[in-house]
């Protein structure tokens, strides 16, 4: 799984880097040659579209999402677990949703095209179900870890109440 998280890392840095480059390349050429560059505004957006879009990916990989560290930290111990668990569940539950529209949409824009490269938005918009089902991957493997970390706790606890 670290090496998915790596690949995606790099992924995602390449794709922002795209749009550095590309964004430097359009202000030379527009404001100093006097020349545009028609295309790199769908380069620009695609690029920006994909790296968010992986970006999260392993932003849930590296649990960076945002958790309210206060209330988690004033629960006790035994309760820290279950809290992750059920805000796991609620995540999961969110992207599963986004997951199922983002696949209709993403079907449903087959037939339109980006304005100078005429790559078809479907591919554009790909990426958003490719990602989610990623991050639906990463969040359930990252729950049952935690599941089983809690139910280890609880066995250890009842043996040291013995």
């Amino acid at each position: 799984m670290k090496k998915i998280e790596s690949f995606l890392s790099i992924l995602s840095g390449f794709f922002i880097a795209i749009v550095f480059l590309v964004t430097f390349a359009q202000v030379v050429q527009r404001y100093v040659l006097h020349i545009p560059i028609p295309w790199a505004n769908d380069i620009i957006r695609i690029s920006f579209i994909y790296s968010v879009f992986l970006g999260m990916a392993v932003g849930v990989f590296r649990k960076a999402h945002i958790n309210v560290d206060v209330f988690v930290n004033a629960l006790p111990s035994r309760i820290k677990g279950w809290s992750a668990i059920f805000t796991n569940a609620i995540v999961l539950l969110f992207l599963c949703v986004v997951l199922y529209f983002s696949y209709s949409f993403t079907l449903a824009n087959r037939d339109q095209f980006t304005t100078y490269l005429f790559i078809p938005m479907s591919y554009v918009y790909g990426i958003v179900p490719i990602s989610v089902f990623l991050m639906i991957v990463f969040l359930i493997l990252d729950t049952i870890k935690i599941f089983i970390s809690v139910l280890k706790y609880n066995v250890n606890d009842k043996d040291n109440n013995i």
